[in-house]
């Protein structure tokens, strides 16, 4: 009897465990293939293990703005841009954990205009759904995702199953290829400008004192992360045409300061690093390919002779990799 009872455990539990492949491998197929604006996670584990200088993080503000392959071209420095679409702070922290898996950078830099965001932003179920598996995806789902949308980032089948009808066998083969790297390393390049920046800037609608002391506490969580690991960890603001008020700037400096975080507010630096509005500005929030380009070669310098990164060695074949990205967004 007792035989007959561990046979059905183990028939159940190998049940259980094919059942589990076959919904991650459908979850793999089905779920659209992300290249660009933010949530690259794919490209971003196929780069070499602690090869990254730095990480650029934040939302869009950051993967428009910053173009590692031409910070590489003017300083040498390799990093990587590990942002998402309105990226709350709380899923930020998620985002830090997991891209320290596989890189031990000298330095973290957060776009921190998202102290300024809602609890949730709207754009969870890609945020937190392009996440790899395992506890940091989790620890994001139950603490930085809306109750509802739980059950289909824990089971990715619920948000996709309907793709199956419209998914082309190229789309197939580029979901279950192993990952690679990509020369935009988390940028997202946006072209001219969409004529919504307007002549002058516009102020960004303060959020509720509740929600902005619970994004300082996720902040602190980050900075609290990187000194365990002996990583620098800075906050800063881009330029940018829609801005926090001058009012909450100055309390964030000083909650910052408070916290021992060092804060760079570059809101109004457009002219010290050759900005021109009318030409760098996709639309008032985000720069546009020359802008970032500026913004870039400008950010090398920085990073190399004020902050006094200085790139670590690499592999001769991952320097002609990054030989290569710089090569291309040059032309």
């Amino acid at each position: 009897m007792r035989i007959k009872r561990w046979r059905a455990v183990c028939w159940s539990l190998a049940f259980v465990g094919l059942l589990l492949l076959v919904t991650a491998f459908l979850s793999a197929l089905l779920r659209p293939v992300r290249t660009n604006y933010g949530a690259v996670w794919k490209a971003y584990l196929a780069e070499p293990r602690d090869s990254l200088d730095y990480l650029w993080m934040g939302s869009s503000y950051a993967y428009c703005d910053v173009n590692p392959a031409l910070v590489y071209d003017q300083s040498g420095l390799t990093g990587y841009v590990v942002a998402g679409p309105e990226l709350t702070l709380s899923q930020s922290y998620w985002y830090l954990r997991e891209a320290l898996k596989t890189q031990s950078p000298s330095a973290v830099y957060l776009e921190v205009t998202a102290l300024q965001f809602q609890t949730y932003q709207g754009y969870t179920q890609i945020n937190v759904g392009y996440l790899p598996a395992g506890y940091n995806k989790l620890g994001a789902i139950f603490t930085a995702s809306e109750p509802e949308l739980r059950e289909g980032l824990l089971c990715d089948l619920i948000f996709y199953h309907d793709r199956w009808k419209e998914l082309t066998w190229e789309e197939a083969m580029e979901a279950l290829s192993p990952p690679e790297t990509d020369p935009g390393k988390g940028y997202t390049c946006v072209e001219g400008s969409d004529g919504t920046r307007g002549d002058s800037p516009y102020f960004r609608t303060a959020v509720d004192r509740e929600v902005y002391e619970q994004n300082l506490v996720w902040l602190d969580r980050m900075a609290r992360l990187c000194r365990e690991k002996d990583i620098s960890f800075t906050a800063v603001l881009h330029p940018t045409w829609s801005r926090i008020t001058e009012e909450k700037r100055e309390e964030m400096a000083a909650d910052l300061a408070e916290l021992s975080i060092p804060f760079l507010d570059w809101t109004e630096a457009e002219g010290e690093m050759g900005l021109q509005p009318d030409r760098h500005y996709y639309d008032a929030g985000h720069f546009n390919r020359d802008g970032a380009a500026v913004f870039s070669r400008w950010l090398g310098e920085f990073l190399t002779r004020t902050e006094e990164l200085t790139p670590r060695p690499q592999t001769g074949e991952n320097r002609n990799s990054w030989e290569a990205a710089a090569a291309f967004w040059r032309s």
